[in-house]
């Protein structure tokens, strides 16, 4: 039984590969504009490389104006991630389409029976470095589209006899967000791809 996302503490989350390079990137850039000597450098990089739980990558970039700015310790207190209520689109048989210029939120709950729900980046306006999104697709369809740049994770999944389909591929920007995808597929699909 895996545990509730909304009830662990940021800190404790997993990071992914890309991740742990893009606290690589933002550390070099530190140190390309004298923010860090290269011993510091050194052994923050080596932190951020072996990293395990996004703390201990926070640990290291929480004093880099950059990092702060871009997001990349923006969820590291339990408070904010408690006291922000998730967004909850429900489409049951109908269609629910989150589209245009709209906030999003550090999580998005997705949930669909035999209808269809579509959720557009491509306008939003994203103040968050990871935002997680829980999809729950029964007999209908979940249709992700991110903005070139951002990076997608499916970090857990389960697919019945319908389908997962993630065409972004691309290594993304150290600046951009990070959509973490985890959920269940029963007979329906889940499409993530690029806005364009």
């Amino acid at each position: 039984m895996t545990e509730d996302i909304s009830t662990i503490d940021p800190g404790n989350l997993r990071v992914s590969n890309a991740e742990r390079e893009r606290a690589g990137a933002l550390l070099r850039d530190a140190l390309d504009q004298g923010m860090i000597t290269l011993d510091e450098f050194g052994e923050r990089s080596a932190i951020a490389a072996s990293a395990k739980v996004r703390g201990e990558l926070t640990a290291v970039l929480a004093d880099l104006p950059a990092a702060v700015a871009n997001g990349a310790v923006a969820l590291t207190s339990p408070a904010a991630a408690e006291s922000e209520r998730p967004l909850e689109l429900n489409a049951g048989m109908g269609n629910v389409n989150q589209v245009g210029e709209w906030t999003v939120p550090s999580r998005i709950n997705a949930r669909c029976s035999m209808g269809n729900v579509k959720i557009d980046f491509s306008e939003a306006i994203c103040r968050h470095r990871d935002v997680w999104l829980h999809a729950e697709c029964g007999w209908g369809n979940i249709k992700v589209l991110v903005p070139h740049g951002w990076t997608v994770v499916v970090e857990s999944v389960s697919v019945g006899s319908g389908r997962l389909t993630n065409k972004v591929n691309s290594p993304g920007s150290p600046n951009l967000p990070v959509l973490h995808v985890e959920g269940s597929v029963s007979a329906g699909d889940i499409k993530i791809r690029y806005a364009d």
